[in-house]
C-alpha cells in the first residue's frame, strides 16, 4: 500500500536558486526541439522595411549623386550612395571607394544588409575581394530570430560568421530593454545555425541574475546538440524537484535527450528519451532509472517504448511495451493524473498484412503489467499469446451483394485462471444499396466459436462449441433544405433491425467480453457485448434521426443533433457476470447536441433517458467560451458536468482571464460530487508583456488510487523568443479548440517529456 504523505524540510532557498541558475547556465541550444519559447511580438525596428530585395549578383553595383576622384585613386561616392554585391547591401549618406583594392571605408552612418543580418554602424571598412569587414559602434538586428542587439565591433565574413565585440542581446522592443544577455564576445555562425557568447551575463529588469562563461544558443530556428531550459518545481512527494534535460540532435532523423533529475525526498535519477523516424518506421524509447531512493530505500525504473512501421509494401508493424519497477511509481515520481490514474501498462506487439480491398490478416501478442495496487489479481485482463485475426471481402458484388469472412484464433493466459484457445469462424453476407436520397442495406452471419480449456472446474467442460445465425437489415432516408440564412440543413432518419436467437453460454468463460457504455454509436452494435465470449440474443428495432445544419462556405457542420433509441421486442437472456440484463420494450432515448450559442459560446450536450422519459440515467453538458476564438491568452471558460447513474458525478470548472493591465489569472477544479472531494485544482497567476513573462502556478491534486493527494508548486520565467525556465500552467487546462473533448490532460510539470 502506498505510505502516508509526509512533508520535511524544504531545500534552503539560496540552494534552490543556486541549482536553478546552474540548470539554467547551459540551457539554449535545442530549444527548437522541445522547450521553445514563445515567440517575441515586440516591434523591432526594421530598418530595409520600405527597401527591395536583394539579388544574389556577383556583380559589383555602385550607384550614388555625386562621385568625385581623388588623387591617390580613391573615388567619394556621395549622395544617396548604394553599394551591392553577392547579396550584400550598403546604403550610406558618403563613401569612400578604392578601385585598386576593391575596399570601402565609410566615417558616417550607415546601413549593412543581407538575408539573416541587418547592421546599423557609425564607421565600417569592407573588403569586396573577400567579402569581409569591420563596422564600429553598431546597432544590429539578427532576423531569423527577431532579436536585436548593440555592439561596439562587428566583424562579418563571407563564410557567413559574424563576430560581435562587447556585445548584448534582447528580443524587446528598442528602449525597453527588460531582459539583456551582455557578453565580451559573440560569435555568429550561419552554417551551424548557433550563437557562441563568451563571459556573458543575463539581465532581467536590469538586474544581474546568471553568469554565463560559456553559452550557446539557435539563431536559425532548427534542432541543436545542448542543454534545454531546466524544469524547476516543489512537490509533497519529490520535494524540491529539478530536471536539466540535454538534447543530442544525432542526426536529422533521430534524437536523445537525457534527463537528469535532482529530488531532495528521494535523490538523483537519470532519464532519458530516444526518438527515431525512419523512411517506412518510427518509434520512441523512454526509461528512467532511480538507483536508491531515500525514501522508499530501493532502487525504482520505468522504460516504455513504441514502434510503429513498414516491413514491406504490405506487412506493418506496432510494438508496445512499458515496465515499471513497482505500483507506486507513478504516485510517488510521476506527478502526473494520467499516469497515477493508470491501472496496467501495455506490453505487446503486432504484424498487419493487407490485400487492398480483398483481405486483413493481423497477429500479435500482448500482455499487461498491473500498477495499480487496489485492482484484485483476478481482475487483471487476459494475456493474448498470440491471436490472430482474418477479414475478409470479396473485391467484386453480385446484385448489389458480397460475401465475407471473419475469423480469429487466441490463446488466453492469467495466472490462477481458467486459460485456453477460442478459435472463430464466421462467413457472412452483405447487401448494400446506396443513393442520394436513400440507403438499404442487410447483412447475415453465420458465426462459430470453439473453445479449448484448461484449468476449469469440476464438473465444467473443457471443450465448448456454439453456433449461431446474426442477422440485420437497415435504411434510411437523406432530406436536405436551404435554410433562410443560406445554410445547408441535413435530416437523415435511419432505422436498424437485428435479430439474434437465444444460446445459453453459461459455460463458456470470460476472457475479453465486457459492457461498453450505451452511446449512440452503441445503437447500431451488432452485439450488445464487447469481446466475443458472449453473443447478446437480440429481437430489437434502433430507430435514430440526426440532422446537421452546414456552411456551404467552409463545409464545416457547427450544429448537429441526434437522438435515437432501441425498442427490444423480446428481453435479452445472455448475461455477463456483474451486468444486468435490459427490460422489453424501449431502451431509453439517448441524444446529443453540439451547438454554437453565439461567436464566443459553444455548448455539448449527451443525454441518456429513460424509456418514459421521466429521468436522466446519464449526461454530459459542457460549455465552452472562447474570446478571441481558439485564442490561448484571451478570456476563457470551460464548464462541464458529467453524471453517470450509481458510477460517476463531476464537476470540472476552468478559466484564464486576463484581469488589469498585464495580469493574467488562470484556475481550474475537478469535483467529485460523488464523494465530495476535489480531483484535481490549481491557481495560477501571470504577468506577461511581449518579450517576456512570468507565471506561477499551485495544485493539488489525487496521485494514488486510494485516494491519496499531492501538491506542488511551480515557477516559470519566459524569455520570449530565447528560453522558457520552469513550468506554466497552460497544460494543465483544457484544450484551446472548441470542438476538442474538454476532458483534461492534467499533465505537470513532470509531464513535459
Amino acid at each position: 500500500m502506498p505510505r502516508p504523505l509526509r512533508t520535511r524540510p524544504a531545500l534552503p532557498s539560496f540552494l534552490r536558486l543556486t541549482l536553478a541558475i546552474l540548470g539554467l547556465c547551459a540551457c539554449g541550444p535545442a530549444l527548437a526541439q522541445y522547450a521553445r519559447s514563445a515567440p517575441a511580438s515586440c516591434p523591432q525596428a526594421d530598418y530595409s522595411r520600405e527597401l527591395p530585395a536583394i539579388a544574389p549578383d556577383p556583380a559589383l553595383v555602385l550607384k550614388a549623386d555625386h562621385v568625385a576622384l581623388t588623387r591617390e585613386g580613391i573615388s567619394r561616392l556621395s549622395g544617396s550612395v548604394l553599394v551591392s554585391q553577392n547579396g550584400r547591401q550598403f546604403l550610406a549618406p558618403q563613401v569612400d571607394y578604392t578601385d585598386a583594392d576593391r575596399m570601402l571605408h565609410v566615417d558616417s552612418q550607415s546601413l549593412f544588409r543581407d538575408p539573416s543580418l541587418i547592421v546599423k554602424s557609425q564607421s565600417l571598412d569592407y573588403d569586396l575581394n573577400t567579402d569581409q569587414g569591420v563596422f564600429n559602434h553598431a546597432s544590429y538586428t539578427l532576423i531569423p530570430v527577431d532579436g536585436r542587439g548593440q555592439s561596439d565591433r562587428i566583424e562579418v565574413a563571407k563564410a557567413g560568421w559574424a563576430i560581435l565585440d562587447q556585445m548584448s542581446f534582447t528580443t524587446c522592443a528598442p528602449g525597453a530593454e527588460s531582459w539583456l544577455l551582455k557578453a565580451d564576445r559573440m560569435r555568429l555562425d550561419q552554417s551551424t545555425g548557433m550563437a557562441y557568447a563568451h563571459n556573458a551575463v543575463l539581465w532581467f529588469q536590469h538586474v544581474p541574475i546568471v553568469y554565463l562563461p560559456y553559452f550557446q544558443f539557435p539563431i536559425d530556428g532548427n534542432r541543436h546538440t545542448g542543454f534545454l531550459p531546466p524544469i524547476v518545481g516543489q512537490s509533497t512527494n519529490t520535494g524540491f524537484d529539478l530536471r536539466a534535460p540535454l538534447y543530442l540532435n544525432l542526426a536529422p532523423n533521430y534524437d536523445l535527450t537525457l534527463i537528469p533529475r535532482y529530488m531532495s525526498e528521494r535523490g538523483p535519477q537519470l532519464g532519458g528519451r530516444l526518438r527515431y523516424l525512419m523512411p517506412e518506421s518510427r518509434g520512441t524509447l523512454f526509461g528512467e532509472y532511480l538507483e536508491y531512493d531515500q525514501e522508499a530505500h530501493t532502487s525504482r525504473s520505468y522504460v516504455n517504448f513504441s514502434h510503429e512501421g513498414l516491413l514491406g509494401p504490405r506487412l506493418g508493424v506496432e510494438a508496445q511495451y512499458a515496465e515499471v519497477s513497482d505500483p507506486n511509481y507513478f504516485s510517488d515520481l510521476g506527478g502526473n493524473v494520467n499516469l497515477t490514474s493508470t491501472s496496467f501498462l501495455a506490453q505487446g506487439a503486432k504484424l498487419t498484412y493487407a490485400a487492398p480491398a480483398a483481405y486483413t490478416v493481423t497477429a500479435l501478442v500482448q500482455g499487461y503489467e498491473p500498477v495499480a495496487t487496489t485492482i484484485d489479481t483476478g481482475a487483471n485482463p487476459y494475456k493474448r499469446l498470440p491471436q490472430v485475426n482474418l477479414d475478409a471481402l470479396s473485391r467484386n458484388s453480385y446484385l448489389d451483394t458480397r460475401l465475407g469472412f471473419q475469423g480469429q484464433f487466441t490463446n488466453f493466459q492469467r495466472a490462477n485462471s481458467v486459460e485456453g484457445q477460442r478459435l472463430i469462424a464466421q462467413p457472412y453476407l452483405r447487401w448494400q444499396e446506396d443513393h442520394s436520397a436513400w440507403y438499404s442495406a442487410a447483412q447475415t452471419d453465420v458465426s462459430y466459436t470453439y473453445y479449448s480449456l484448461t484449468g476449469v472446474g469440476e464438473g465444467q467442460q473443457s471443450q465448448i462449441q456454439r453456433l449461431l445465425p446474426v442477422s440485420s437489415a437497415e435504411g434510411g432516408l437523406h432530406f436536405e433544405r436551404i435554410t433562410d440564412s443560406g445554410k445547408l440543413q441535413t435530416l437523415e432518419p435511419r432505422l436498424f433491425y437485428l435479430y439474434v436467437p437465444y444460446h445459453n453460454q453459461n459455460q463458456e468463460p470470460v476472457f475479453d467480453s465486457g459492457q461498453p457504455d450505451f452511446d449512440l454509436p452503441e445503437l447500431f452494435a451488432r452485439n450488445r457485448y464487447t469481446g466475443a465470449d458472449r453473443i447478446s440474443d437480440a429481437n430489437q428495432l434502433t430507430a435514430a434521426a440526426s440532422t446537421r445544419l452546414i456552411d456551404p462556405d467552409s463545409g464545416l457542420a457547427p450544429v448537429s443533433a441526434s437522438l435515437g433509441e432501441i425498442y427490444r421486442f423480446s428481453p435479452p437472456r445472455v448475461s455477463l457476470p456483474g451486468f444486468s440484463l435490459p427490460s422489453v420494450g424501449s431502451s431509453g432515448y439517448i441524444g446529443s447536441v453540439e451547438y454554437p450559442i453565439t461567436q464566443h459560446w459553444t455548448a455539448n450536450a449527451l443525454a441518456e433517458f429513460n424509456s418514459h422519459l421521466e429521468g436522466i440515467t446519464r449526461t454530459e453538458l459542457e460549455f465552452r467560451y472562447r474570446e478571441p476564438e481558439n485564442g490561448a491568452n484571451g478570456r476563457r471558460l470551460d464548464i462541464a458536468y458529467r453524471y453517470f447513474e450509481g458510477i460517476l458525478q463531476q464537476a470540472d470548472v476552468a478559466f484564464s482571464t486576463p484581469i488589469v493591465d498585464r495580469w493574467r489569472i488562470a484556475a481550474r477544479m475537478r469535483y467529485n460530487l460523488q464523494a465530495d472531494e476535489i480531483q484535481d485544482s490549481f491557481l495560477g497567476l501571470e504577468y506577461q508583456t511581449c518579450c517576456w513573462a512570468v507565471r506561477g502556478t499551485y495544485r493539488r491534486y489525487i496521485s494514488t488510487t486510494n485516494g491519496s493527494s499531492d501538491s506542488g508548486v511551480y515557477f516559470q520565467l519566459d524569455l520570449k523568443g530565447f528560453s522558457r525556465i520552469g513550468t506554466g500552467f497552460d497544460d494543465l487546462l483544457p484544450a484551446t479548440d472548441p470542438n476538442a473533448p474538454i476532458r483534461g490532460r492534467g499533465s505537470s510539470y513532470s509531464a513535459t517529456y
